[in-house]
């Protein structure tokens, strides 16, 4: 998955463009080495496990809620230019990679 996007943002950047594409599959390896990473504290089905689910959901929450304002904000000032399209490859990314990410802090810290 890291090369396929690598390879992707390689492709859309000398094209001239920044590829909005390639932020689905950075997504989904920030994921998967998530997973990696999580796998040893999941395998149980303990409390902690669950702890780390609870608290990993509950702050990503926040943090997406905040990503979705400040995208709004942008939009809604006039600072950036998007298209519909590109705009849910940077809301879909953005979540994916927030729940993730907060679950192995979470897992860091319990």
């Amino acid at each position: 998955m890291a090369l396929q996007t690598a390879f992707l943002f390689f492709v859309g950047i000398s094209a001239g463009e920044f590829p909005f594409f390639a932020l689905t599959p950075l997504s989904l390896t920030v994921m998967s080495f998530c997973m990696h990473y999580l796998y040893p504290q999941f395998k149980d089905k303990d409390e902690r496990m669950k702890v780390i689910r609870e608290k990993g959901i509950f702050y990503s929450y926040f943090a997406i809620l905040f990503f979705y304002i400040i995208i709004m904000s942008t939009l809604g000032l006039g600072l950036i230019d998007l298209t519909a399209m590109n705009l849910m490859y940077i809301i879909t990314s953005l979540t994916i990679m927030t729940v993730f990410i907060s679950m192995v802090v979470m897992a860091k810290i319990y």
